[in-house]
């Protein structure tokens, strides 16, 4: 006699998504993507604020529009990184191919609103048949990228927006896992920091302990009064003020604290940083796997920290618009992915 498994394993949970054409339409997964985080439902219930002659709630509560989101957690890898971009940064970017190389730039806009991908995910595990929970309409309204002090992979966590979700489903099948991604290590990242527009990429900022990418989006979801009957269906996003914010912790070298230096400065000096991660492994013959993140900062802040036995200095800067540049954040990402899933 055999006594079966309880159902709901944690390491069968999975996560697999797939770009949308319409913003509340669902469509059928394509890509899993290695990455932790389970999409959270809440249909936001109300009890009715009335007099009902009793002290506990009688009347039924109603719904109010949900709120969905997804926190993934993981380890950044080179062709899962486009996905994450198109849903973070802009949408409607085509690639260039270079035989097995694809090349994926995301600029993004100041002085007008990109448009926006949109993805459905589905989260499920050992129980997805009937208890798959799929998410649809969704974007990343914050999205974090983690250097660590071990020359490791790079490390993601991001925040997920979703317009709405379905419940008890059953998810797309048969989607394996890439099972060799190639991982966007620290140890081939390079930093590069130059006092001039032109000069973007040239200067190495040598001996980094750690970094942070952050980009926060304040996306606001808009949800209007037409009198149909798809009742609280988002009708879009609108792109707040956007915040990136480059977070580096750098030895006490010269670079460090000729920069810690400018923290007085008026004006404010502008910087224009380059953060370069060019893989050993190849997209394409001579073509390696590359991802870099570009833009123009000045500094806010700065903290001394320390990293095990040694002080190290905490530099914490914020992209700007610059018009000579044309920019205030790009990211250029060479990978194997010739289309988002």
């Amino acid at each position: 006699m055999t006594v079966s498994a309880i159902a709901g394993a944690v390491r069968q949970r999975f996560n697999q998504v797939g770009i949308q054409t319409v913003l509340n339409t669902a469509v059928a997964a394509t890509r899993k993507v290695p990455w932790r985080g389970i999409i959270t439902y809440n249909p936001n219930r109300t009890d009715p604020d009335v007099d009902v002659g009793s002290i506990d709630p009688i009347l039924s509560p109603y719904p109010m529009a949900p709120d969905v989101g997804w926190n993934p957690t993981g380890v950044l890898d080179f062709d899962n990184a486009a996905i994450r971009l198109s849903a973070g940064l802009k949408g409607g970017v085509a690639p260039s191919t270079t035989l097995t190389a694809t090349t994926w730039t995301y600029q993004v806009a100041s002085l007008s609103q990109d448009a926006f991908d949109v993805y459905t995910v589905e989260s499920a595990d050992d129980t997805e048949a009937t208890d798959a929970i799929i998410a649809f309409g969704g974007v990343i309204d914050v999205m974090e990228e983690t250097l660590p002090e071990d020359g490791g992979p790079w490390t993601i966590s991001d925040t997920w927006i979703l317009s709405g979700a379905t419940l008890g489903s059953n998810g797309t099948n048969s989607i394996t896992i890439d099972a060799t991604p190639e991982w966007v290590f620290g140890t081939d990242t390079a930093f590069y920091k130059d006092t001039a527009v032109g000069s973007i990429g040239i200067s190495p900022w040598a001996d980094i302990h750690s970094a942070v990418i952050r980009v926060t989006n304040n996306l606001d979801k808009k949800r209007f009064q037409n009198g149909s009957n798809t009742r609280f269906q988002l009708g879009g996003y609108s792109r707040g003020p956007r915040m990136v914010e480059l977070i580096i912790t750098a030895s006490k070298n010269a670079t460090a604290i000729a920069e810690r230096a400018t923290f007085d400065d008026s004006p404010v000096p502008n910087r224009y940083f380059k953060v370069s991660t060019t893989s050993t492994e190849l997209a394409a013959a001579a073509v390696p796997f590359r991802y870099d993140r570009l833009g123009a900062f000045r500094l806010f802040e700065v903290d001394d920290v320390e990293v095990e036995n040694n002080a190290a200095i905490q530099f914490t800067y914020r992209a700007y618009y610059d018009a000579t540049l044309g920019y205030s954040y790009r990211s250029v990402l060479v990978n194997t992915l010739s289309a988002l899933p």
